[in-house]
Parts: C-alpha cells; sequence; structure tokens
C-alpha cells in the first residue's frame, strides 16, 4: 500500500474518526479550514478509492466513503514499512523500544506473553 500525502492524511483522519461512511460533502464540511473545493476532496476521495485505502458505496447519486484499514492497522503497516526500510531492523527496533514509555513498555511485554488465541 502506498502512503499518503499531506491531504490524503487529513481525509483518512476524518474517515477513521467517524462512525458512518462518509460524503465527499461530509468530508469536505469537515476540511472547511482549509478552504478546498467540493472538486478537489472528490479526487482525493477517487485516489484514495484508486488506492485502495477506502471502499465507497453509492446511495442515490451520492457516492459514500469508508476506511478499508483501521486507524491502528494503518499504524502498524507504518512500523512494519519502517522495519522493512531499515538497514538494521533490530538496531531500528531497539532504538523504538528505547523511546517508549514505561506504560509503552509494560503494555509490550504483556502483549508478547499473550498467545495469538488471548488476543
Amino acid at each position: 500500500m502506498r502512503s499518503l500525502g499531506p491531504l490524503e492524511s487529513a481525509v483518512m483522519n476524518l474517515l477513521w474518526e467517524a462512525a458512518d461512511p462518509m460524503s465527499v460533502r461530509e468530508v469536505l464540511d469537515g476540511l472547511r479550514d482549509r478552504g478546498l473545493a467540493y472538486t478537489t476532496v472528490a479526487t482525493v476521495l477517487e485516489n484514495l478509492h484508486r488506492k485502495q485505502w477506502v471502499d465507497r458505496a453509492r446511495l442515490g447519486r451520492v457516492w459514500f466513503y469508508r476506511p478499508r484499514l483501521q486507524a491502528s492497522e494503518h499504524a502498524a503497516l507504518l512500523m512494519r514499512e519502517a522495519l522493512a526500510a531499515s538497514n538494521s531492523p533490530r538496531a531500528t527496533f531497539l532504538k523504538f523500544v528505547d523511546e517508549i514509555s514505561d506504560e509503552e513498555a509494560a503494555m509490550l511485554r504483556e502483549l508478547l506473553a499473550e498467545t495469538p488465541e488471548d488476543r
């Protein structure tokens, strides 16, 4: 999956926060502080659909968009890509672990202790 640009990220954040699929107009309203045109938002959503970041369904004449991945799945994908791109995954992972909080370290230890069936 290709990474997201700044406007695509803003659109995805709105979709991830939404309880229901959103129309182009609803996304535009959520980005009103950016002064974007309706056609710009429609194009971004179409691009996200083409890149397989969002699914869409048509209701009457209006398309509604929803994310294909949850925000947590996207974050995990970014972490995997960072490790894969590293010349030294061990060093990269060690640096990551060194920088997490005590609470995050405890959570990581708990997760590693769980079996896949427990998750």
